[in-house]
């Protein structure tokens, strides 16, 4: 069978409300969250994300445009390996725009405090810092750690029925288990968590921005009751905020291609190979703090570069054979989980838990009947992610 390719989405992120964004509900009535886009529609870096196939395009940019400004959509756009990894590496493309280090209107906030002090916002002397203590933590935990928070994290949210809550449910309670958030506190814990992602999210309503700001006041007070610093107690809540949205996508996908492909003999390899081929995380930007020159091109201070992380996923000069699905890719290398000072430091952390719920749900019998037929994507602008029928 064919391996299984995104489908289109074509709502923006600010056609929903906040609310229903970070909850992954559907919207009433029972329609498609993103419905199936025509394939001949137009296209660009930014709507690939939410084309019905994607990759022919990825394919074009990466041979005939690796590096090119689009003034359409006011961004230079890097697709090829070697661009990529060059925009991820540059010491002066921010992953923050220079003028805004917060976004503005978390200025004066709690969750603008929490939003500076984020190892994976910042750059400069700050970030190199605090990064190494950000990667320490997260090795703290072996798999057996992590996957037995995924388990129990399961079994709690037992009595979800619906399936796309319960995506967006797990990540955040496996890590809230992993950093010994008390049973009594769960609940609470992962709705801040939830709260903050959605408010710190461009575009969100004032009403999203409050609940972020409440969130983020009550995860950072609950942080340092454990006798963390300022920042520990930040990039503590970064923990459960970066499992959010790219985890739930990765289960989502997995989903899908247990569906099209025959059973795996290790779980963790086949989530691995989903997480490359599929790549839920399509994209990520960087800003020019001075003028530069990247891969020839001059960028202009202050300018935007949108990394096509899933167009360089399957170029040949990272991965052999990059077009075919192979769970058994020997040393399998991708770019989804980024590359340099900011490469995830939970990345392994990612793939465990979602390979422990697929083992673990496809033992109970259940995985067919609880995951419905595909219904659309989440709007998101730079994750794909799939819903489904509840």
């Amino acid at each position: 069978m064919q391996p299984y390719c995104p489908a289109q989405r074509l709502a923006s992120a600010n056609s929903l409300p906040a609310a229903k964004l970070f909850r992954l509900d559907k919207p009433a009535g029972g329609k498609h969250t993103c419905p199936m886009h025509p394939e001949n529609a137009a296209i660009n870096a930014v709507t690939a994300v939410t084309h019905a196939d994607p990759w022919p395009y990825y394919r074009r940019l990466r041979e005939e445009q690796p590096l090119f400004f689009d003034p359409t959509l006011n961004l230079w756009v890097a697709s090829s390996l070697a661009t990529v990894a060059a925009a991820l590496a540059h010491p002066q493309l921010r992953v923050r725009p220079p003028a805004e280090p917060v976004p503005t209107a978390l200025l004066g906030t709690a969750a603008g405090e929490v939003f500076a002090q984020l190892v994976r916002m910042t750059d400069g002397d700050f970030h190199a810092a605090h990064k190494p203590a950000v990667e320490q933590a997260a090795r703290r935990w072996s798999l057996d750690d992590v996957a037995a928070a995924a388990r129990a994290a399961s079994q709690e949210l037992a009595d979800v029925e619906d399936p796309n809550a319960f995506m967006a449910r797990l990540p955040v309670r496996a890590l809230a288990l992993l950093l010994g958030v008390p049973a009594a506190q769960r609940d609470a814990t992962c709705e801040w968590v939830r709260s903050f992602v959605a408010g710190i999210a461009p575009g969100a309503s004032a009403d999203a921005v409050g609940r972020a700001v409440e969130g983020a006041a009550a995860l950072m007070a609950q942080g340092q009751a454990l006798g963390l610093g300022s920042v520990q107690a930040a990039n503590r809540i970064a923990f459960m905020q970066q499992s959010l949205d790219a985890t739930a996508a990765l289960i989502g996908h997995t989903v899908l291609q247990l569906r099209e492909q025959p059973a795996p003999d290790h779980m963790r390899s086949f989530v691995t190979e989903v997480e490359r081929w599929c790549a839920p995380t399509q994209n990520t930007r960087r800003f020019a703090a001075q003028d530069l020159e990247l891969a020839g091109q001059r960028i202009a201070a202050g300018q935007g570069v949108l990394v096509v992380l899933a167009a360089a996923n399957r170029d040949a000069a990272l991965n052999i054979e990059p077009e075919r699905f192979d769970p058994q890719r020997p040393q399998p290398r991708s770019m989804g989980f980024g590359e340099g000072c900011h490469a995830c430091p939970g990345a392994a952390i990612a793939i465990e838990i979602v390979a422990t719920f697929a083992i673990s749900m496809r033992s109970t019998g259940q995985f067919a009947s609880y995951f419905g037929a595909q219904e659309g994507f989440r709007p998101l602008a730079n994750i794909s992610s799939p819903l489904f029928v509840h």
